[in-house]
């Protein structure tokens, strides 16, 4: 699990110890979740294109993670039980180069946490100490590349989806929701039933079936009115898509606008459902004084500066 977090645009930096639930205030909020969700979510794949000049880092234990980007060039820097595996890339070349602990070019430094495939020859020494860095590199990927879901800036379900698009994650605004919700019924039964039950504490009741041919359609009824799950309250939407995404069970949980449409009936449903799942959250927020709504013992509200 990553345990802490800091972020650099320019000149600015920002960092968050992460705790079960983390209320984000300040300047560059939004930007603090979006380079977070965007660099683990794709470790093992290519670097994302953020800014110009931005810097990452994340700690898992002893393990650590690093990268700063500039125009001119790429480095990478991982940490494995005080060892350090050093890249860097330098695009207008272009140039894929380790450079700790020993220097040789390589097929791909413009990957986050690379697997390190030489194209030179190297001696039976050399390859022997690739194949150890490989290791530790594997193990620096399997502790930062967790589970990690963003949610927001705004939530917008769509009422119809596609009956034979069998979803079970989340998109950001939650336009799938139907289909996520239509997969946990028929093989997730319980966390159906747990979101159900989530509803019902605030006066909901929820309903997913075939709708019409080729689609699954999601509706809520609301003190006796049926609606599209489209036309629901902003309140209510907001929290079928937070309860749906716990369900999923991602390892952090990114909410950007998290107190857009946020009632204190809301917020005590999602506290108690906080305090019951292993997922830690990172929630962006405008209005400070929503956290008092949240009875959760380890929370913490931290103001960035980007």
């Amino acid at each position: 699990m990553v345990d802490y977090v800091e972020v650099g645009i320019g000149d600015s930096k920002a960092s968050v110890r992460l705790v079960d639930v983390t209320f984000v205030t300040g300047v560059g909020k939004s930007t603090f979740l979006e380079v977070l969700y965007r660099v683990i979510s794709n470790i093992g794949k290519k670097i994302p294109k953020i800014r110009e000049s931005w810097s990452f880092y994340a700690q898992s234990g002893d393990i650590s993670y690093s990268i700063v980007v500039n125009k001119w060039r790429v480095r990478q820097t991982i940490s494995v039980k005080g060892e350090d595996i050093v890249f860097e890339y330098i695009p207008s070349k272009p140039l894929h180069r380790l450079i700790k602990p020993i220097e040789v070019t390589i097929a791909e430094a413009d990957v986050i946490i690379p697997n390190i495939k030489t194209e030179e020859h190297l001696s039976i020494v050399a390859e022997e100490d690739i194949n150890r860095f490989n290791s530790l590199l594997a193990t620096a990927r399997k502790s930062l590349g967790i589970k990690i879901q963003m949610l927001g800036p705004y939530i917008s379900p769509k009422s119809l989806v596609d009956a034979n698009a069998r979803v079970n994650t989340l998109d950001r605004y939650a336009r799938n929701l139907a289909g996520v919700l239509s997969y946990l019924a028929l093989y997730r039964p319980s966390a159906y039933d747990s979101i159900r039950a989530s509803l019902k504490r605030v006066g909901v009741s929820l309903s997913v079936g075939l709708a019409k041919p080729g689609k699954i359609g999601a509706f809520v009824i609301s003190k006796g009115l049926k609606m599209p799950l489209s036309k629901a309250p902003c309140s209510i939407k907001s929290l079928l898509a937070l309860t749906t995404a716990l369900e999923i069970k991602p390892n952090i949980l990114l909410i950007d606008n998290f107190d857009y449409c946020m009632t204190r009936k809301t917020a005590e449903t999602i506290a108690m459902l906080l305090r019951q799942k292993p997922t830690r959250v990172v929630a962006e927020i405008h209005n400070e004084g929503i956290v008092d709504w949240f009875d959760i013992p380890n929370k913490s509200v931290v103001e960035v500066m980007l």
